[in-house]
């Protein structure tokens, strides 16, 4: 070989020798110390959960709040053996098996050395009360219903951040940076707890599905209970498939909120909207009619084409508008209406808004109706007949309501005219600026009528709950109210819901003091009887309440 090629040949391999020396040393010799730097050098970020807002009663009682707890999760790195050396053989199991582990705070801290990463979480919880105001959260610990949906935006708070440094195979080898969760807004409602609790335990008691509501008359829900109810506790970590169709077609469905969800026959809690479409827009003396316990309903040729009964089978003899309120006359109301005429009453239904959404801030609120010919060609192909009329002059045929468009309806008249918007929340507090948010009442529509026209509707309102001369002149809530040591206004219903085995819907309307009110009530019961036998013995209570709790 010539000495040129031996030098050529000897500086190709020498390299070659070098590079393959180095890389012995680097993945061989000192494989360990390099791996660990390389693995170190593997950063992650992490979210961190945020805690979300409370929320509490108008009293301080907190409805719902975030129970903190700390989860180990296993890795490719966990030594499964120190595990049980800490947390003990079965609960060992859990964590192989189930990849997680729920532990204390001791147990974290020896866990993490052990190869398992540990995180914060947060389980939602309630204390039951309210629970279609309140609502509740999914797995997600996103808003489902009630106050958690309405206002899911100001209850999330806001998820921190963590860089950490983590081996290929799990292990957590550091955390080098962590920028804190902010927690959510603190909602407060204007339910308050006492008058909440009472309205839940008479619904309860009574065994009956129904609607009970409070409203101080600026617009602040003191008090909703729907029965029957739910626990939304059994909803927060998820619920078998099999358990969640049962309940969502449970014949009594507990999750509806019946106050703003639920449509019902009203009966005669409407009738002081007739008797304002009639004050305000005859020019006639005094409507009477002759009550003598049926109405005779004839064609112009003058045959009779129905008979329409009253509740009252004697009769109400001689009958004026402020009577008529004041006993429930149906014989004079299906005269009244054909005397207004469809197009009158909903023209008045209308000024009041009372088939419309009222905007209170919470989901799911029905729409109610109050019809008309024209709805009725659209849903039924059918012409508009006097029976209709008739029908609705006592609440009855096509009319459908919700409780809370009643109450609204009843708030309009406890302030003579001006109607504010329903709402359940008071204020808001941030934890992290310390700020607090106070809700200021909204007028949702205001009315003007002739002065003696209130004074004339709430003087009949009166005579309902006070007035006594025999059955025939008797106030429909006399009985209920007789004794109260607190004034009150109001109007009951009896609602026909067509099937003859099953009783009426009852209702109660009304407000109290006369003079100045503070509080709107309305309760509504399923199936329970006439207004007078059930609904407004129980508003009664509730007022009683009430009072008491302002002393």
């Amino acid at each position: 070989m010539k000495r040129s090629d031996a030098v050529l040949l000897v500086l190709l391999i020498v390299p070659f020798v070098i590079l393959i020396s180095r890389a012995f040393v680097l993945q061989v010799v000192e494989y360990r110390s390099h791996r660990d730097y390389v693995e170190s050098l593997r950063i992650q970020v992490k979210s961190l959960e945020a805690p979300r807002g409370r929320i509490l009663s108008r009293d301080g009682v907190v409805l719902a709040w975030d129970e903190e707890t700390l989860i180990a999760h296993a890795t490719l790195a966990t030594d499964f053996d120190e595990v049980e050396k800490i947390v003990g053989a079965e609960r060992k199991m859990e964590l192989v098996l189930k990849g997680q582990l729920t532990v204390t705070q001791a147990e974290a801290i020896k866990l993490q050395r052990a190869g398992v990463y540990v995180e914060r979480k947060y389980i939602r919880k309630y204390n039951g009360m309210a629970p279609h105001v309140v609502g509740y959260v999914d797995t997600s610990r996103n808003g489902v219903s009630g106050v958690e949906r309405q206002y899911d935006a100001l209850l999330k708070g806001k998820p921190g951040y963590e860089l950490v440094s983590v081996s290929p195979s799990g292990r957590v080898l550091g955390r080098l940076l962590t920028s804190s969760p902010l927690p959510g807004e603190d909602v407060i409602l204007t339910i308050d707890s006492k008058l909440q609790q009472y309205a839940e335990t008479l619904l309860r008691d009574s065994k009956t599905k129904g609607v009970i509501l409070v409203q101080s008359v600026d617009g602040e829900i003191l008090a909703l209970a729907s029965y029957p109810s739910f626990d939304p506790n059994a909803l927060v970590s998820g619920i078998e498939p099999r358990q969640w169709n049962r309940l969502v077609n449970d014949p009594n469905a507990p999750l509806l909120n019946r106050a703003t969800s639920a449509l019902y026959a009203v009966g005669s809690v409407i009738k002081p909207l007739y008797a304002i479409a009639y004050l305000e827009t005859s020019d006639e003396n005094e409507f009477i009619v002759d009550c003598n316990g049926y109405y005779e309903y004839r064609t112009s040729s003058g045959k009779i084409a129905g008979v329409y009964k009253d509740w009252y089978a004697p009769g109400h003899g001689t009958t004026d508008l402020r009577k008529a309120l004041r006993v429930s006359c149906n014989v004079f109301f299906y005269q009244l209406a054909l005397k207004l005429g469809i197009n009158e009453m909903k023209t008045w239904a209308d000024k009041f808004k009372i088939s419309s959404i009222t905007g209170i801030d919470l989901p799911g609120e029905a729409e109610g109706l109050f019809p008309d010919p024209a709805w009725k060609q659209r849903r039924y192909g059918e012409i508009w007949y006097p029976g209709d009329t008739i029908l609705c002059g006592i609440g009855q045929g096509f009319i459908t309501l919700t409780p809370l468009q009643i109450l609204n309806f009843f708030n309009t008249i406890a302030n003579r005219g001006t109607c504010y918007t329903p709402h359940v929340l008071l204020e808001t507090f941030d934890p992290n600026t310390r700020v607090r948010k106070k809700t200021q009442p909204a007028i949702s529509y205001t009315i003007d009528l002739k002065p003696g026209t209130w004074a004339f509707l709430v003087n009949a309102l009166i005579e309902v709950v006070s007035y006594k001369n025999g059955p025939a002149d008797e106030g429909t809530a006399y009985q209920a109210f007789k004794g109260a040591s607190f004034q009150a206004a109001g109007k009951t219903g009896t609602a026909e819901v067509g099937k003859a085995a099953e009783k009426p819907h009852s209702w109660f309307a009304g407000f109290s003091p006369v003079n100045n009110p503070q509080v709107v009530v309305t309760v509504l019961l399923e199936n329970a009887g006439t207004g007078s036998e059930a609904a407004a013995p129980m508003a009664r209570k509730i007022l009683e309440r009430y009072w008491e709790l302002r002393e």
